[in-house]
């Protein structure tokens, strides 16, 4: 009997534990959607990934408010650069544009960028997807 305590107080113990890595880890990573300005809109590429996208341009911010509103999927892209995000990059809100066509060189999933950093860093590139969400404090 007490040697089926001792494994019953080791389990809760190893569980315990277990969750407190996990939560940790979750907690740890950093969000897909990071975001440094009020205003930021979600893009959505052919693979599900996400990203948070800023742009200093009204013009840029007027087209992806359009873009949410009738669910069209264009091209939308810049300058990618270092961040710190699930993805380690974003495009920089100071070249951010939104296309519907572009060089085929230029075309990227989120998911490659991220994976081919090195390539990709200081260089144009475009992700094809929807915008999913935008977020505007007016």
């Amino acid at each position: 009997m007490k040697r089926l305590i001792v494994v019953g107080i080791v389990l809760i113990v190893v569980i315990a534990t277990l969750g407190v890595v996990i939560l940790i880890n979750y907690m740890g990573e950093p969000s897909s959607l990071k975001h440094e300005t009020d205003r930021w809109a979600v893009i959505k590429d052919v693979n599900g990934d996400k990203i948070a996208v800023e742009t200093a341009s009204d013009e840029v911010w007027s087209q992806l408010v359009q873009l949410n509103q009738n669910g069209s999927e264009r091209f939308v892209g810049g300058i990618v650069v270092e961040y710190d995000n699930k993805w380690s990059f974003r495009f920089d809100p100071n070249t951010v544009t939104v296309a519907e066509v572009t060089a085929e060189g230029l075309q990227a999933t989120i998911t490659y960028i991220s994976e081919n950093l090195d390539y990709w860093l200081g260089g144009w590139a475009y992700v094809h997807g929807k915008v999913t969400e935008i977020h505007s404090k007016s």
